[in-house]
């Protein structure tokens, strides 16, 4: 049998313990430095007729786009 003495057992707890740490960081990171994105299209549309059947469409379209960060 493999038994660990006292010093070894530390050196995995301590390695064990700063890895949880590293990945608690990174995460917390992560989620501190998020942002959104929001794209917005709007389309307005205006049909009249003339003339029989010939028809005119004037369509305009307006796209917005905000980027938003947590400060």
């Amino acid at each position: 049998m493999n038994k660990l003495t006292d010093t070894q057992k530390q050196r995995i707890f301590n390695a064990i313990k700063y890895l949880a740490l590293a990945i608690a960081t990174a995460i917390a990171i992560a989620l501190g430095l998020t942002s959104c994105n929001v794209t917005r299209t709007i389309t307005t549309e205006s049909r009249s007729l003339t003339r029989g059947d010939t028809a005119i469409i004037i369509q305009t379209k307006t796209i917005e786009s905000y980027n938003a960060e947590k400060n």
